[in-house]
């Protein structure tokens, strides 16, 4: 009985060994829901770039400051703290001066 729990320990970890982190689309979705104004219609999961970082496309319901969607970069995979928006934000600065002082 002890040895037949060594070795499903020892497959457990031998299955893991060979499990490799990613970042899940929820990750994305809290990091744009918190950080942006974008309001995501539509995630996608695009290729990684040359580095291996993986890269994702978001279409916003609110295109006032992402227009033309944004994408987000994660250079690590084992965390979602390393996700940066890479798309900057529009600002319409002509708006601004039709207001009146």
């Amino acid at each position: 009985m002890r040895s037949a729990m060594v070795a499903l320990a020892f497959g457990i970890a031998a299955a893991n060994s060979n499990a490799r982190a990613e970042i899940k689309d929820y990750m994305i979705l809290r990091l744009l829901y918190l950080d942006t104004s974008c309001g995501v219609d539509h995630l996608e999961r695009l290729e990684p770039d040359a580095d291996g970082n993986q890269r994702f496309s978001a279409k916003c319901r609110n295109v006032s400051s992402y227009p033309d969607g944004l994408e987000v970069l994660c250079t690590d995979a084992d965390d979602d703290r390393s996700c940066r928006v890479t798309t900057p934000e529009k600002t319409y600065k002509h708006l601004e001066l039709l207001q009146p002082r």
